[in-house]
């Protein structure tokens, strides 16, 4: 199997090297040579986690799904070019092997224009080729795509750049295009007071509609919380602290709380806020529908450590697993996080349960979820600027009684045996990640 794993990701790597010349008007001779540079060793090893693309017809979301967005990479601002390029990195860096699929156009990739009859219209400067065939060479690269609308009539990125009143008509464009998945915002549709477990569900129906009958991932995205915009604007009922209670029949995910940041500043209080408030229905996730605290945020204001804690507390919670950064300039210790498959396969974990907070003292939290081989994940976080020792046992995590147990760090990939004490010193906000199983 080996071979394979290695020729999938050169071949896709250079179908998207002639389409970026073809977006740009480069010779495919030079990108060629620049994708040819990296070093095959990006393509070794078993790929953890992720959907195998035999399974994308049959199953939405069947573990978090995995991939990049355009928004704490771009803004607002970003080209077909551009999304080839970062298609192109995502399937070099071996990203894409690990599971990171679907390459996911947020805010700005419309600005509000339709025609006579209605039907979306976009910029061909922007779109050159047009998005249908933007998917069809991503899908060649065995990449899904999705987009991004809002529940109301304008959208986060300005007027207009909504779909109420025309959510069945939308669909029907984004499917005809071969769209996998739509992220649905709510910016208009706080404007118009809509409600959101009436407007999701009405898109959700638009989508299982949809004329190509095209199975479509949906991400709901009220991101409000409660009197965001005074006195009850919106409601507790209306904010994203409520959606688990209609997000898993009508979504795939649901966000839990506000945006986790803005490009190019993600601070790590807003990634612990929004952990917590993820936290407060574990019970509503599972199989095809996931609470989610947003965007994975690497290079956009954290240390490389608080990017860690953030990547292994989204694993413990199985919140969807979205890069939001530009992989030409990815540094090297977040590829490093992004790329490892223990930590991906905890988030991936086929039990679909999601994690939950054991203890807590002052700055020091144990954090547990089961896995489906009986083992436990365990998160030591420490929300605190100062290295402290935080200490659990296999029996307080859950584990039957053994002689020993075993502890492994996924972030060392290192294993050492115990009587049954987990401790271990945490710097200042970090997160130690650790796979625990009776021996």
């Amino acid at each position: 199997m080996l071979p394979v794993a290695v020729s999938r990701p050169s071949r896709a790597a250079g179908l998207l090297v002639v389409a970026l010349a073809l977006a740009t008007g480069q010779p495919a001779a030079a990108r060629a040579q620049r994708a040819d540079a990296r070093p095959q060793a990006h393509f070794a090893g078993a790929r953890a986690g992720g959907h195998a693309s035999t399974a994308a017809a049959s199953t939405l979301a069947g573990t978090p799904y995995m991939g990049w967005d355009t928004y704490f990479a771009f803004g607002g601002r970003y080209s077909e070019s551009t999304v080839l390029r970062q298609a192109s990195e995502l399937i070099s860096l071996g990203l894409q092997r690990r599971g990171y699929r679907y390459v996911w156009l947020d805010v700005g990739w419309w600005h509000g224009t339709r025609n006579s009859n209605g039907e979306i219209t976009v910029n061909p400067k922007q779109w050159p080729h047009g998005l249908a065939w933007l998917t069809r060479t991503l899908h060649a690269a065995g990449l899904r795509v999705g987009l991004y609308t809002d529940a109301g009539p304008n959208g986060c990125g300005g007027g207009g750049q909504g779909s109420y009143g025309h959510y069945q008509q939308d669909v029907n464009t984004f499917a005809a295009w071969g769209f996998d998945a739509v992220k649905v915002d709510f910016c208009g549709g706080e404007e118009y007071h809509l409600n959101p477990a009436t407007a999701y569900s009405e898109f959700h129906a638009a989508t299982e509609a949809n004329s190509s009958h095209r199975p479509m991932l949906l991400s709901i995205c009220d991101y409000l919380q409660p009197e965001q915009y005074g006195e009850g604007r919106p409601a507790l009922d209306e904010s994203a602290f409520t959606s688990y209670g209609f997000g898993p029949s009508v979504g795939n995910s649901w966000r839990t709380n506000t945006d986790v940041g803005f490009p190019g500043n993600v601070p790590f209080t807003d990634v612990l806020r929004n952990m917590d408030a993820d936290a407060a229905a574990p019970q509503a996730a599972g199989p095809g529908h996931w609470n989610d605290p947003d965007y994975l945020a690497p290079d956009q204001g954290m240390s490389a450590a608080q990017f860690r804690s953030q990547l292994s507390m989204w694993a413990m919670l199985a919140a969807p697993l979205m890069i939001s950064d530009d992989l030409t300039k990815i540094s090297a210790a977040s590829l490093a996080a992004v790329q490892n498959s223990e930590v991906i396969a905890i988030d991936q974990d086929p039990g679909g349960v999601q994690g939950t907070l054991l203890s807590s003292t002052a700055n020091a939290q144990v954090w547990v979820k089961p896995l489906i081989d009986g083992s436990r994940a365990v998160a030591l976080l420490n929300r605190g600027a100062s290295a402290t020792r935080i200490t659990s046992s296999a029996s307080a995590v859950g584990l039957p009684l053994a002689s020993s147990y075993s502890l492994r760090n996924v972030w060392t990939h290192t294993t050492r045996s115990t009587g049954g004490s987990i401790s271990v010193e945490v710097p200042g906000d970090g997160a130690v990640l650790l796979r625990v199983s009776a021996r």
